[in-house]
């Protein structure tokens, strides 16, 4: 997800890309930013990985941030929380939700951060500074949404009955999907760059993100999203076939 690497370029640090930041060595670490489930490869980290990367963080003063914007969106594992398996002592650790994915929200901008409190506290005086508070109606929304579970099982019902459309109709046509153990993306290649996968959709009326602008290591696939109507993913799974 390209915000992590623009956010720390911003206030001047280095970025260094690690599916295991504990063999970084002599590396001075500050914040260790976690994706899990991935955007976008759908990959999910298991509890002992979080444990791991949180003991290795703390022994580096490190803060760890875990994006876990899609924690409801389970499909062949289930995901966890990173403040799941801290003990009960969140010391260093923020987790990061979004209420545009779980609740259909994208447009209220509506999140939070839960953790940490020492932590919350800077980042509430450093919020309060620059402005950047959410507005009283959409903190209003907000409380209804988090208090009501029964549209979260709508939308997570309408995305897997999507997510079952579409992978086989990719599989079909001679894709292969990688990860996507949750999310609401499927990680697809042809085994060719991006583009030439793109050119293959495009000539079809399709369209995907290039995994190009992920980073390097998605040189080689696409990012399907299960965001489209059902309608939309029907017309897909058509053309595909």
């Amino acid at each position: 997800y390209p915000t992590y690497e623009v956010g720390a370029q911003l206030v001047g640090a280095r970025v260094v890309r690690s599916d295991a930041p504990s063999t970084l060595g002599s590396e001075r670490v500050g914040l260790v930013w976690l994706n899990s489930p991935s955007n976008p490869t759908g990959r999910v980290m298991s509890a002992a990985q979080l444990r791991e990367t949180i003991d290795w963080a703390r022994e580096q003063g490190a803060v760890v941030a875990s994006d876990e914007c899609y924690l409801e969106m389970g499909w062949s594992r289930t995901p966890e929380s990173a403040l799941s398996v801290c003990g009960g002592d969140y010391t260093g650790v923020l987790a990061v939700h979004s209420l545009s994915k779980r609740s259909n929200l994208a447009g209220y901008r509506a999140g939070f951060v839960a953790g940490d409190p020492a932590l919350i506290g800077e980042l509430l005086a450093v919020r309060r500074h620059l402005g950047m508070i959410v507005p009283t109606p959409v903190q209003a929304a907000m409380v209804v949404a988090l208090a009501d579970d029964a549209h979260v099982i709508e939308q997570r019902a309408r995305y897997g009955a999507r997510r079952e459309m579409l992978l086989p109709a990719l599989r079909s046509a001679g894709c292969h999907v990688d990860a996507s153990e949750a999310g609401l993306y499927l990680w697809v290649t042809r085994g060719e760059g991006c583009w030439a996968t793109l050119d293959w959709l495009a000539g079809q009326g399709i369209l995907a993100a290039p995994g190009a602008v992920y980073g390097s290591a998605g040189d080689r696939h696409v990012r399907a999203a299960l965001t489209a109507s059902d309608a939309a993913m029907a017309e897909v799974v058509t053309r595909l076939g």
